[in-house]
């Protein structure tokens, strides 16, 4: 016998079982503090620099032209820096994490890496554009004392606008 209550709740169960996954979606646990580093229209990332402590990223902040944006997170530990050269963008990104984000590599245009951080957690994630014409143009992601609890990257097209 036919039981609509009983197939709604089994439609219903296997609806929120059910992973979702977006391009939107952040890496790590979105709890804290959340962020989006400042992102001038019509301007391109010229630098990354992130604060690395004790395995963990522990702030980010990004350069547009001559201009450093705000710390997002902590300006703790060990600053590292990749400066992109005039015709040079980031096209790809791969990182770890665990309770906090713990490693994030910068691949660019050029083409060559940056590592921030050490290859520690048990968690990898990737993230590039959707269009081969877009571009990283900043960071999204939340913090606690402790570090970069999730980020997500927001890409977009050279000196246009930004989609995260």
């Amino acid at each position: 016998m036919f039981q609509p209550e009983a197939m709604l709740l089994l439609v219903i169960l296997a609806v929120l079982g059910t992973p979702a996954f977006s391009a939107n979606d952040y890496h790590g646990t979105t709890t804290g503090t959340p962020f989006c580093t400042s992102i001038p229209e019509g301007k391109n990332l010229t630098a990354v620099r992130m604060y690395v402590r004790n395995n963990v990223i522990m702030g980010v902040q990004v350069q547009h032209e001559d201009s450093w944006g705000d710390v997002s997170g902590y300006a703790e530990g060990t600053p590292v820096v990749l400066t992109l050269s005039d015709d040079e963008h980031v096209l790809w990104v791969f990182g770890t994490y665990r309770f906090f984000i713990q490693q994030i590599v910068l691949y660019t245009s050029r083409p060559r890496d940056q590592y921030f951080g050490s290859l520690k957690g048990p968690n990898e994630f990737s993230d590039y554009p959707q269009s081969s014409d877009h571009v990283l143009k900043g960071f999204c992601g939340f913090y606690v004392r402790g570090g970069l609890r999730a980020i997500k990257f927001v890409w977009g097209s050279l000196s246009g606008t930004c989609t995260d």
